[in-house]
């Protein structure tokens, strides 16, 4: 017997993305922050070498910003967060209740 909360599904809308970067940051959010009540986050920076993206490091970080004024990935509510005592931006992100979703 498969227990279904080991079973990581896809949101219907996930197919309507058109994007690139928006189906792969899906996909590594799922993977990621799957479920998790407050979210996860991730630097840019982390972000950029772990994509392969052969895009300047300054359009991909404006593109992650877009992405983040969008609100496009199914199920998930970004942000972005820039840590002035670092210097460093982070993308966050954390799943949209159930209810919310309609």
């Amino acid at each position: 017997m498969l227990d279904a909360a080991l079973v990581l599904t896809i949101d219907p809308a996930y197919f309507r993305l058109t994007g690139g970067i928006e189906r792969w940051l899906y996909r590594l959010v799922r993977k990621h922050g799957g479920r998790q009540d407050h979210g996860w986050q991730f630097d840019f920076r982390h972000l950029y070498q772990k994509s392969g993206s052969t895009a300047k490091p300054s359009d991909f970080a404006c593109d992650l910003r877009a992405l983040a004024v969008r609100q496009s990935l199914p199920g998930y509510v970004l942000g972005v967060e820039w840590r002035s005592d670092t210097g460093v931006e982070w993308l966050t992100f954390r799943p949209v209740p159930q209810t919310a979703r309609g």
